[in-house]
């Protein structure tokens, strides 16, 4: 247990509350103090946290391991500035903003120091606002609730513009959990025939509402059988797998065509993954690894959509949470999976 000494506790003024994950599947919220804006940080006032539940998930089933417990995760939230350091320049108290993840957090009961996976499942956050996972002032027209859900509009965004994908292509995503339906969203967007593939109709209801040209809802058949008949026994021409389940992989290797570029969209975990070397090398396959959510420029493009109504991430969310009701559900989400939810936002205040 890393304790902070009673001298350095000074330096955290402001106070909060965190859901915490202890590490044996049970979560609580607890009081918390983060520091204060010092020379180069502000300090946010979190209104609403996004929750992924894919890779947030992944690191609280021990998946992707990053780093020990007690922990606190969640890597996108909006909230409004109450301080900002000395030298920080292009924000100011009352600002609204999307902020990425908060530098540092201790139980205010003992000096825990907690591990920050990002850190924003929390009232507060103390952070630089500057580098690849800092903050930016929301668009007036962005709802709180909404725009949390940033990272994962911007994770699908990003993958589509790696691959390349075109007008008059065929995409196929394997998965529409909120990253593959923001990849439905960018792909459909850019003129393609998109397919959308899962085990659940309402993810598929709302993939057509994305713009989806086609759905299927996978039975114990499999998804192999009814996407080649929608594509007239041609593979597709970008094939983006977004479960991060590596048994789906050769599956949708199986489902791109010759020349074609198959898209490892999911997180595989910490480990090795693997895939049927001969079926990729026959097609000649180009693959690409989609990593983190573009940055910058790519978070202020899908806060733009939002703002001008082109995106709707209101349908992703299909668990509005407050505080006290996260814990339950990050314990449910863990022992049972996901089912029926895409993702969910937590509000703070």
């Amino acid at each position: 247990m890393s304790l902070l000494a009673p001298n350095s506790l000074s330096d955290y003024q402001v106070e909060g509350t965190a859901l915490v994950a202890w590490g044996d599947g049970h979560f609580s919220t607890e009081p918390v103090l983060a520091p204060g804006a010092g020379d180069k940080n502000i300090v946010v006032n979190i209104t609403c946290s996004g929750v992924s539940l894919g890779t947030e998930f992944g690191v609280l089933r021990g998946k992707i391991d990053w780093g020990s417990f007690p922990m606190v995760t969640g890597y996108m939230a909006t909230g409004t500035v109450v301080a900002v350091g000395s030298t920080v320049v292009g924000f100011a108290p009352g600002d609204r903003v999307y902020v990425r993840h908060a530098e540092d957090l201790v139980l205010a009961s003992s000096g825990q120091r907690l591990n920050c996976c990002d850190g924003l499942h929390c009232s507060i956050a103390s952070l630089d606002p500057t580098g690849d996972h800092g903050a930016a002032v929301v668009p007036t027209g962005v709802p709180d609730e909404e725009g949390s859900l940033f990272v994962v509009l911007s994770v699908g965004l990003y993958g589509v513009d790696l691959a390349g994908v075109t007008a008059g292509s065929t995409v196929v995503v394997i998965g529409l959990g909120a990253v593959g339906l923001s990849v439905v969203a960018a792909a459909a967007a850019r003129g393609a025939r998109v397919v959308g593939v899962d085990l659940r109709e309402h993810c598929c209801e709302v993939a057509r509402a994305y713009g989806a040209w086609q759905t299927v809802v996978v039975g114990s058949e499999g998804p192999a059988g009814p996407v080649h008949q929608l594509l007239d026994g041609d593979g597709a021409d970008y094939v983006f797998e977004a479960t991060g389940l590596p048994e789906l992989v050769d599956i949708g290797i199986g489902l791109t065509r010759p020349f074609g570029t198959f898209v490892w969209q999911g997180h595989y975990g910490s480990g090795r993954a693997s895939f049927e070397f001969l079926a990729a090398h026959q097609r000649r396959l180009r693959m690409v690894f989609p990593c983190d959510d573009g940055f910058a420029d790519y978070r202020a493009a899908v806060m733009r959509g939002i703002d001008r109504g082109a995106l709707a991430p209101a349908a992703l969310i299909t668990d509005h949470l407050s505080a006290s009701e996260a814990p339950s559900f990050f314990e449910r989400v863990c022992q049972q999976g996901t089912g029926t939810s895409i993702s969910a936002v937590i509000r703070w205040r």
